[in-house]
């Protein structure tokens, strides 16, 4: 009897170790469990939504003539912030070329700038959103990150111009292409995303596709106001200097009527609309 007590006792040991060391390894973190499966359909479902966003709005004139309005960028935002963060970024650069094509602009430049300035941006952007899960983090991610790509992409089209078609550029092209997807990009992320993840809230828990959701509170408080603010400033102060400092790498009528808009959009709602979302609960399911 003593025997099997002792192997009783020794068997609940060995499966209590197992679980502490799943436990260290995987910490509740569903994007490590998810099926190939699973994210081959986080990488299509990403394309497609971006692709249709670019192709609603690609016939809206741009102010410089070049590039378009990139407002449908907060599609893979949204999927960044509650998707596997790899995924999404194929589905990013996919989806950029796969909405270059329906407006049928040069292939060879989208996979040269907008594929690669995608991937980075939406990489970069999910694991920071995942890592550092107050709203403030979300805007300083969507400030900075989705900066970043623009400012990839905007070199590479300079870059391309120069070497494959024989347009040279003025090199405040590359600050005028930056601050102009900037000025549609990041109003429309930081206000479409929270509202998006308040509508699909509640296929938390229950889809395999979305597994990660932010708890951003109805109230931030004091700090993440100013904190929030602060960035939303930033975005605003960047563009404002290359108006004052480069004016000739943008158009100066309908150009800075865009950018102030853009920047009233950053400022006040970038401080304020997490409320929108309406997550005050923090899931388990988030992965530290």
């Amino acid at each position: 009897m003593s025997r099997s007590i002792y192997n009783s006792k020794d068997i609940i040991g060995h499966i209590e170790i197992s679980r502490a060391l799943t436990s260290v390894v995987s910490p509740s973190a569903p994007g490590m469990s998810q099926s190939a499966g699973t994210k081959v359909a986080i990488i299509v479902i990403t394309a497609v939504l971006y692709a249709i966003g670019k192709w609603m709005t690609a016939f809206i004139p741009t102010p410089w003539g070049v590039g378009q309005l990139l407002v449908g960028v907060f599609l893979p935002a949204f999927m960044a912030v509650t998707s596997d963060t790899v995924s999404v970024a194929i589905g990013a650069g996919m989806g950029t070329f796969m909405g270059d094509l329906f407006v049928q602009t040069n292939p060879t430049l989208s996979l040269v700038a907008g594929v690669p300035a995608n991937f980075v941006a939406f990489l970069f952007f999910g694991w920071f959103v995942k890592r550092y899960r107050s709203w403030p983090s979300f805007v300083a991610a969507t400030v900075v990150f989705v900066s970043l790509g623009n400012l990839i992409a905007a070199v590479n089209v300079f870059l391309f111009a120069q070497a494959t078609i024989g347009i040279t550029l003025p090199s405040t092209a590359i600050a005028g292409l930056t601050v102009f997807w900037n000025t549609t990009s990041i109003p429309a992320t930081l206000l479409a995303v929270p509202a998006l993840i308040r509508a699909v809230r509640p296929l938390y828990g229950r889809s395999r596709l979305l597994p990660y959701f932010p708890s951003w509170p109805n109230e931030i408080g004091t700090r993440g106001y100013v904190t929030a603010l602060a960035l939303a400033l930033a975005y605003t102060g960047f563009g404002g200097a290359i108006f004052v400092f480069l004016p000739s790498s943008v158009s100066t009528t309908p150009g800075l009527v865009y950018f102030v808009a853009g920047a009233v959009m950053v400022a006040l709602f970038g401080s304020i609309s997490s409320m929108v979302a309406g997550g005050a609960r923090r899931p388990t399911a988030e992965a530290a």
